[in-house]
């Protein structure tokens, strides 16, 4: 098993020693809904409860670790151990009861070392997760198959540094380059894209649209994106959306990136899609989007509520 040399060991009985070996192929981060130290954390996994992280940060940034990472910990449901032994390596944050604050400075930067250390570790991937079994890094939400039922965590706020300033940070770091947020020459300094839209737009099922969000070219002139495209929307429960980024070149062709499926809800629905790479300067970055009904023959379109499309780039 390994062990995190940032940490402080807590170690998990008989969880630790009992339970299934994994061979770490994921990290996917977590809020708590409790502002608890990773000692109150270590505690509240040996006392009452089954289930435990390999990790948990307190909002000051202090750092713990239960279990070693090659070790199942049971936080991520289908992705605690895969049919292949494959597994994913689970953080827990301190946050407030609601899941609704924002990550804290000492926060960002500990599950930016842990992120780091990691990829040099167990070779995860510098990207986002595709799909639930995808190596690479999420967040709890990113996937279905990692909770039980859906889940919000870890939050909004949260999720919107996920994609701006923790996984930037931690492809940044593990390149040798200056953090996303604070590079230390004009052309490291990225850029924010931010754009919001909140008109009903009906999408027909069956087919690819591209989206309007202020514009269908979410990015030009740039060399390197962190983007991601948040949703709300209303369709039948059971239904399938289906998002993919593309770079259009000028001469018509185009680059596509990996689909990404979400599953509708009953009420609204908020999918989220993420893709980070690099793109050249003449290239327009655009996003599609697909809808599949549960029931074959309903030819109803959904309807899109709000859009909102976050990130960095660099020129």
């Amino acid at each position: 098993m390994a062990w995190y040399p940032g940490a402080t060991k807590m170690e998990l009985q008989p969880e630790s020693d009992a339970q299934e070996a994994i061979q770490p192929t994921q990290f996917i981060m977590h809020s708590i809904a409790a502002p608890w130290t990773p000692r109150r954390t270590y505690e509240y996994w040996r006392d009452s409860t089954n289930l435990e992280s390999h990790f948990a940060i307190g909002y000051d940034g202090s750092i713990a670790q239960f279990i070693g990472t090659q070790t199942r910990a049971d936080a991520n449901y289908l992705a605690n151990r895969r049919p292949d032994g494959t597994g994913a390596v689970s953080v827990e944050t301190a946050a407030n009861t609601q899941n609704s604050d924002a990550w804290t400075a000492e926060q960002i930067e500990e599950l930016i070392k842990l992120g780091v250390w990691l990829h040099e570790r167990h070779g995860l991937p510098l990207r986002i997760c595709r799909t639930a079994s995808d190596p690479g890094y999420g967040y709890h939400r990113l996937h279905p198959d990692w909770s039980m039922g859906g889940t919000a965590c870890p939050g909004a706020a949260r999720i919107v540094q996920f994609h701006e300033v923790v996984f930037p940070g931690i492809v940044a770091r593990a390149n040798g380059e200056p953090n996303p947020d604070n590079g230390s020459e004009e052309n490291d300094v990225p850029n924010t894209l931010g754009r919001y839209d909140a008109t009903d737009r009906p999408l027909a099922p069956g087919a690819w649209k591209t989206l309007d969000v202020e514009g269908i070219d979410l990015l030009t002139g740039a060399r390197a994106y962190t983007a991601a495209v948040l949703l709300t929307l209303r369709a039948p429960a059971g239904g399938t959306v289906q998002g993919r980024f593309y770079h259009l070149r000028r001469d018509g062709t185009r680059w596509t990136s990996g689909v990404v499926e979400r599953l509708t809800t009953a009420g609204d629905s908020f999918p989220d899609f993420a893709h980070a790479g690099s793109i050249r300067p003449e290239e327009k970055l655009r996003f599609e989007v697909a809808y599949w009904p549960a029931d074959k023959a309903d030819t109803t379109p959904l309807t899109i509520t709000t859009s909102r499309a976050r990130g960095l780039y660099w020129k």
